[in-house]
């Protein structure tokens, strides 16, 4: 039985690269998409390997929820999730607006929480497991014009240590 991982943030990047490597060295992957009709690249890059693309926006409880309990359905376990999600903000403090702030927040940080929390469960039913949170240098040190960014980088490295 192959071990079955989740990684968000798929349609290029990080998140793709991560998927198909997980996929050759013999991981199912459930590959999460934000709009699953942008997955192009991550479809041609799946040929042949075990990558299944699913619609997961990590700030939708509704799409983490059916995500998790598709993954219980189809392979009963979950060996791995890599909150590799993100959006980054430029800009100093005072040109950011607060919608624009939390929207950075939402993604970068409570989505990655809420997804770990919907995942933990059957990570320990299958024995453990590893949680992978992608963050940044900016979650270390943080450079001008990148306060909204940092911040959220700096929170999940936060919630990470903890």
């Amino acid at each position: 039985m192959s071990k079955v991982v989740l990684i968000t943030g798929c349609r290029s990047g990080f998140g793709l690269g991560t998927a198909v490597a997980a996929a050759e060295a013999g991981w199912t992957v459930y590959a999460g998409l934000r709009d699953i009709d942008t997955g192009a690249r991550l479809r041609e890059a799946a040929a042949g390997r075990d990558i299944r693309p699913v619609a997961l926006d990590v700030t939708k409880a509704d799409e983490r929820e059916a995500v998790v309990a598709q993954i219980r359905q189809e392979q009963g376990r979950l060996d791995g999730l890599v909150n590799n999600a993100g959006i980054a903000l430029g800009g100093f403090l005072e040109q950011v607006e607060e919608d624009e702030l939390r929207r950075v927040f939402e993604v970068n940080v409570f989505g990655a929480w809420a997804l770990t929390k919907a995942c933990l469960p059957l990570l320990r039913e299958t024995g453990g497991g590893t949680v992978v949170q992608v963050s940044s240098m900016s979650g270390r040190m943080a450079m001008p014009a990148l306060g909204t960014y940092a911040g959220s980088k700096f929170a999940l490295e936060g919630l990470s240590e903890a």
